[in-house]
């Protein structure tokens, strides 16, 4: 039980560091971030930040998996939820744009780390690794929603979920700069339903 303890401790604490890059990302651009800053935003000592996490990269792969943890909870949500089948794949869009991309700080830090991503491989395949997978997300579902294996135009699921997901995150990019206060649940259903049509 002592251990399990330490864990949550540990994993509070990367936690508190993470929150304070967020919070410095909203702030700053990613090259300007240091690692003292991010420990005096977070309120740890540089050594203390160097401990749970050696390297700059370290904290922002951690960043990219907790911003991963929570698109993977609303799609896991979703799925515990009774939908008729037509439902799921706009449902599961919505949870995604509203609850990640919709949110101005997300949109900024994701911009961020992309930017980021560019300069360092290694960041560059974690950034990889969370578009295959939020794709994977709506691939999944409309695999095993679809009526037949290809969409109009002879479109596969994985092109299919390519054009959705670009639209989810790139709707929300957009709506930042030229806000029209669309009703995103009728433009996602819309989206998937020509391209499942």
């Amino acid at each position: 039980m002592r251990a399990n303890s330490k864990e949550e401790k540990v994993k509070e604490r990367k936690k508190r560091i993470t929150e304070a890059l967020k919070r410095l990302l909203q702030r700053q651009v990613y090259s300007q971030i240091s690692i003292q800053e991010i420990a005096d935003e977070s309120g740890y000592s540089k050594g203390g930040v160097l401990h749970y996490f050696p390297t700059k990269d370290d904290i922002y792969i951690e960043l990219i998996n907790e911003l991963y943890a929570d698109l993977e909870y609303n799609h896991r949500r979703l799925l515990q939820i009774d939908l008729d089948p037509d439902e799921i794949a706009p449902i599961s869009s919505l949870l995604s744009v509203e609850s990640f991309v919709l949110d101005r700080s997300n949109i900024i830090i994701l911009i961020n780390v992309i930017l980021y991503s560019f300069e360092n491989e290694t960041i560059r395949n974690m950034i990889k690794k969370f578009f295959a997978n939020h794709r994977l997300f709506f691939e999944t579902i409309l695999r095993e929603n679809m009526r037949d294996k290809t969409g109009p135009f002879d479109l596969d699921t994985k092109t299919i979920a390519r054009v959705i997901q670009s639209v989810v995150f790139f709707m929300g990019v957009i709506e930042e700069f030229d806000p029209i206060d669309l009703d995103y649940a009728k433009i996602v259903r819309y989206v998937t339903d020509l391209l499942r049509s």
